[in-house]
């Protein structure tokens, strides 16, 4: 039975209606604010006025702008290696049966499980100059003083990341593992029958048939981490002294703590921009591979 477009179209109306008012309209109204002088005041009395590209202009001569997007490059790039990597050779020991093996596999996933705000304070004790590493390496008489982990400009935005892998290692972990599930097992009897060591079953076999996956898994992490706010904002505030803030918490610091919400939108608007940048040439790649 054919069934009218107009049917079609009205099934997938609710669908149009969602993407418009949680996706078009939010950027649209983004963009908009970032084209105007918001403040406090002025958004309240609805008196804002046109600036054109002023606060896009503003932002990009802030030297915050520039350390935020260093950090977001530094945070997410070393998260995303490191993250994959581990990712990987956990799910590599995983495709193996052993021991209480369901039990560990439960063990790595604690991290994805765990609410953001519990890690985050965790981590704000943990990582602190009088907190639980320090008093550790303290007690092993392996440190004299303690180390600034997150309260030294140099050394902050690294501890993050480590944080940061931390927490990621599950996403990446599940779906590399769920990839190898998918290789078939005949590739690995022929390669035992013909002499294959066990890291040239990784390299010439496991590698190449997950390509797909790793290549989704590194898209996806990019994009996820590329955006991360609540893991910083609890542990650091992005401080100390703006050294540890990324895009996100510079743009929400610019509006809940300047009550600069034009500037605030314009950073949004530059966010935005690298993702579409970066997916735009992630799937140029792709296609140029097929």
């Amino acid at each position: 039975m054919k069934i009218p477009r107009t049917t079609l179209f009205l099934f997938l109306l609710p669908s149009l209606a969602l993407i418009f008012i949680f996706g078009v309209y939010p950027v649209a109204y983004n963009i908009f604010l970032s084209l105007k002088d918001v403040n406090l005041i002025s958004y309240i009395r609805g008196t804002a006025k046109d600036v054109g590209s002023l606060n896009y202009r503003t932002v990009l001569n802030d030297s915050l702008f520039w350390r935020a997007l260093y950090n977001t490059i530094v945070f997410t790039l070393l998260s995303i290696a490191l993250q994959m990597v581990v990712g990987f050779l956990l799910a590599l020991l995983f495709n193996y049966e052993f021991p209480l093996k369901g039990f560990l596999q439960a063990l790595v996933m604690i991290p994805w499980v765990m609410p953001i705000m519990v890690s985050g304070s965790f981590f704000r004790w943990f990582l602190n100059d009088n907190g639980f590493l320090n008093n550790l390496l303290a007690s092993l008489n392996w440190i004299r003083e303690p180390v600034r982990w997150i309260t030294s400009e140099k050394t902050v935005i690294y501890s993050l990341t480590a944080v940061n892998v931390w927490l990621g290692i599950p996403f990446n972990f599940i779906l590399l593992y769920t990839g190898m599930q998918q290789i078939p097992e005949e590739l690995y009897e022929s390669a035992d029958i013909d002499g294959a060591a066990g890291w040239q079953k990784v390299l010439y076999i496991t590698l190449p048939m997950l390509r797909p996956v790793i290549v989704a898994t590194f898209i996806l992490g990019c994009i996820l981490t590329f955006k991360v706010f609540d893991l910083v904002w609890i542990v650091t505030r992005g401080g100390p002294g703006g050294a540890s803030h990324l895009l996100s918490t510079f743009s929400y610091s610019l509006a809940f703590d300047r009550f600069q919400f034009g500037k605030s939108a314009a950073v949004l608007v530059l966010m935005q921009i690298i993702v579409i940048l970066f997916v735009g040439f992630s799937n140029r790649i792709r296609l140029e591979e097929r």
